[in-house]
């Protein structure tokens, strides 16, 4: 019946089913709003394009074809097929400025995470302007309109961009480059900056900056009309092929907008700041929801190339009044809670201070922004009573988890903005307090500190691969063919404290026919098994999901939601640059899989020190003849695999292998074997390029205690002679008939005279008789084992015990030997 059932779901497969597609890089990586872009996406496996899914509102899809020629030094020639696609985006008049999220999605699933670039300015293209030759020297300068935004390429380590723009007496000379940001699997394309003036002089320079880290943004205020020169290289000897956008002109680059955020729905009035020529006000009108708000400066009519980031809360702002460096002074104004306290760090060694009333068991969370909108502040904060002389608590830096952010490798800047969770000890008035780490101040060092009471939320993320260093975004997007399963890890993370209760996972907005099969989740769950299901039949499709989390048997989900941290730019020993939160889960159903695989459910238990063998079944679509790896992924704690099983093309058939140590969780875990096509690259099971993943249906493995305990006596035989060993039997859970009992570890030359005994769930004891044969050293061994088989529902179960010591010694009148 099931194998009917099986090749029913496999009639719509063939061997030619579309593989895992795997987007490299897109070019050119951005565009001018108001505009229809072409662009081409490059990678493996792009083979059958359908959509393309973006993470925020504003840019539709054109067109989406595969590309099948190109051109080269005025040739065409043929691309291989799935290496490139092309799209087009319309981008409207008014769609903000920014990155903008999206993946690729084909007939055989979504691609990785990548970012489309939107700004103000016409784009131009470096090969389209440069003359004949190298642009690398200002007699050979790329000539560019002010205010344009270069799409360019550093062709070797050691090539340099120049470009030229001619501008007025008094006017801005700005240049601002986004590299790091557009974001790369691998390396990090870390540039340099530099203008210089009609002498060639240098103006300024910069290879980094607070605002955007590795991307560096200058602005200088031109002396006289002529010519300038803006300069772009490497800042180390990089790769070749590092692209880059680079906005150019006379526009204002503003490092810091202040108060960097307000209550949600306000009109608020802000002071834009870091300009050469001075800051100057600007009113902006804030969205009714609250979150992250990409504000766009404009001076003399031209827009910035790219937004600062405000704030938006449901709390009223409260505005520094300086002199406040004294925190106890008398007068000073007390806030109600909760507020955002606002305020610019305005020279070294400033500490700004702010008052407010709390009520003895009130509990607040603190938390400051600077680093993550981009100012130069290294904030510390801290709190105490007004008038104590106790050490105040405080807070430099926050964890991940605070934040709302999944755990991943590398140092997140947001990271580095502190939390501090108070609970007042009494009523009456508090100080907060916030200051620069490294006693550091400027004009634009600005900061805010939103106080809220203190609320836990529990997020879901897609764990991450155990080798997931090349591929950073590995299985983060859930590819579904239709009539099978895929099974990921899902890890589950609180705010604050951690949960209490069972809880289930919910999938919204899944694609039509797909569901999801989740364990209960208690309370010091870090991941669960989650498997992903599509109906028979189900119409290939992709949506931007969530995954929520809430009590068992509740209706309401728990605040919280999907989190997921895309990591690009890796560089050195696993470090990441670029740290990409996203908020919704990527899923697709796939053109159907070749191949399913069925595992025979376990009749017997895995027992602690013990063993188990899985059989399963790989069932394969006519015409298909691959080979197929299967491995067990997310293990129950204390369990053990085999490495990744491949059954060859002519197979079908294959064995598992499971291991329990002594402490294994005991009881019922829901778990999965996986299969996927091929045998992998040079990173073996985890490379997913190419490959199918789809994995069995939930089947129950049962940990439980042994069936018996050995206690092995300490034992010694002479080489030459036979000796008897007695191993002592304590019976945990009781068994049928009779089991097989062996030794395990025994040394070399040492050798049972039976190499088995069987023994009952009655027997006290077992003996076996040794020999030592003239192979065997003179020592002490440790470690010998009890090797017990018992069967246990018509299935073999094994089990290890005990560690006895075995002593060999030398023949008794023996000469000793040189």
């Amino acid at each position: 019946m099931r194998l009917a059932a099986c090749a029913a779901l496999l009639l719509g497969a063939t061997a030619a089913t579309a593989a895992t597609p795997k987007l490299v890089r897109l070019y050119p990586p951005g565009g001018q709003s108001g505009t229809t872009v072409e662009v081409e996406l490059f990678g493996r496996h792009l083979d059958d394009p359908r959509e393309v899914l973006f993470y925020q509102p504003g840019i539709t899809v054109e067109g989406i074809e595969p590309v099948t020629t190109g051109v080269q030094n005025g040739k065409s020639y043929a691309v291989e097929p799935g290496y490139r696609v092309k799209v087009r985006f319309k981008v409207p008049a008014d769609c903000p400025p920014g990155a903008y999220g999206f993946r690729l999605r084909t007939a055989g699933g979504l691609t990785e995470y990548h970012r489309f670039f939107v700004g103000p300015f016409p784009a131009v293209e470096e090969d389209e302007v440069v003359a004949k030759g190298r642009n690398d020297k200002p007699e050979t300068a790329t000539a560019v309109a002010p205010n344009t935004t270069v799409h360019g390429r550093m062709n070797d380590p050691t090539d340099v961009d120049v470009y030229r723009l001619e501008v007025k007496a008094g006017q801005r000379v700005s240049a601002e480059v986004e590299a790091v940001r557009l974001g790369v699997e691998r390396g990090i394309p870390d540039l340099h900056l530099t203008i210089r003036g009609p002498d060639g002089k240098v103006l300024a320079a910069a290879d980094d900056s607070a605002l955007y880290v590795q991307d560096p943004v200058l602005s200088v205020v031109a002396g006289r009309d002529g010519a300038y020169f803006v300069e772009v290289r490497h800042s180390t000897f990089n790769s070749p092929q590092d692209q880059y956008r680079l906005h150019v002109g006379t526009f204002a680059r503003p490092t810091a907008v202040y108060p960097a955020g307000g209550p949600a729905g306000a009109e608020l009035k802000v002071k834009v700041l870091g300009d050469p020529k001075g800051g100057w006000d600007q009113t902006v009108r804030l969205p009714a929801a609250a979150g992250d708000f990409p504000f766009v400066a404009a001076a003399d009519g031209v827009p910035a190339p790219s937004p600062n980031r405000l704030r938006v809360s449901p709390f009223p702002n409260v505005l520094e009044a300086e002199p406040n460096d004294n925190p106890d002074a008398a007068g000073a104004a007390v806030a109600e809670l909760p507020v955002a306290f606002n305020g610019v760090i305005g020279k070294s060694g400033d500490v700004d201070t702010f008052r407010f009333r709390a009520k003895k068991g009130e509990r607040f969370q603190f938390r400051a922004f600077a680093n993550a909108f981009g100012s130069p502040v290294d904030p510390v904060i801290w709190v105490r009573a007004v008038g104590s002389k106790a050490a105040p608590q405080r807070a430099t830096d926050s964890r991940a988890n605070q934040l709302g952010l999944a755990p991943a490798s590398g140092l997140n800047r947001d990271t580095l903005d502190p939390i501090l969770e108070f609970a007042a000890p009494a009523d009456g008035e508090y100080v907060l307090g916030v200051e620069d780490e490294r006693g550091e101040g400027g004009a634009d060092y600005v900061y805010r500190v939103e106080v809220r009471p203190e609320e836990n939320a529990v997020h879901a993320y897609v764990f991450p691969e155990p080798e997931n260093q090349y591929s950073t975004q590995l299985r983060q997007a859930i590819n579904v063919p239709a009539g099978n399963r895929t099974t990921v890890q899902v890890g589950v993370f609180a705010t604050t404290k951690p949960f209490t209760g069972e809880l289930e996972l919910v999938g919204v907005n899944l694609p039509k026919g797909v569901t999801l099969h989740a364990p209960k989740i208690t309370p010091g769950t870090v991941k669960v098994p989650v498997v992903f299901e599509a109906a028979e039949g189900a119409v290939p499709a992709g949506t931007l999901a969530d995954l929520v989390l809430r009590p068992v048997g509740a209706k309401d989900p728990l605040p919280g939601g999907y989190r997921q941290t895309v990591l690009m730019n890796i560089y050195g020993n696993n470090d990441y640059y670029l740290h990409l939160p996203v908020d919704r889960l990527a899923v697709a159903v796939a053109e159907p899989a070749p191949f399913r695989v069925e595992v025979e459910e376990p009749k017997s238990a895995l027992v602690q020190n013990g063993e188990m063998a899985l059989k399963f079944t790989v069932h394969r679509a006519k015409g298909f003849d691959g080979p197929v790896t299967v491995q067990l992924e997310g293990k129950p704690t204390g369990v053990s695999t085999a490495t990744p099983v491949t059954v060859s093309g002519d197979k079908a058939e294959g064995v598992y292998l499971l291991g329990a140590a002594r402490n294994a969780a005991a009881g019922g875990h829901r778990i999965t074997l996986t299969a996927v096509s091929g045998v992998g690259g040079r990173r073996g099971y985890t490379d997913t390029e190419g490959r199918v993943f789809v994995s069995s249906r939930p089947f129950t493995l049962t940990v439980a205690e042994p069936h018996v305990e050995g206690k092995i006596a300490r034992t010694s035989v002479e080489r030459g002679k036979t000796a008897t060993l007695v191993c002592k039997l304590t019976h945990l859970q009781p068994f049928e008939g009779k089991a097989t009992a062996t030794l395990a570890r025994l040394p070399r030359g040492v050798e049972l005279v039976e190499p088995t005994r069987e023994i009952t769930s009655k027997d006290k004891e077992v003996t076996f008789t040794l020999r030592a044969t003239g192979e065997a050293l003179v020592g002490n061994y440790q470690g010998v084992a009890l090797d017990v088989t018992v069967l246990d529902g018509g299935q073999p179960v094994r089990q290890l015990s005990g560690s006895g010591v075995l002593r060999v010694d030398a023949e008794r009148g023996a000469p000793p030997k040189k």
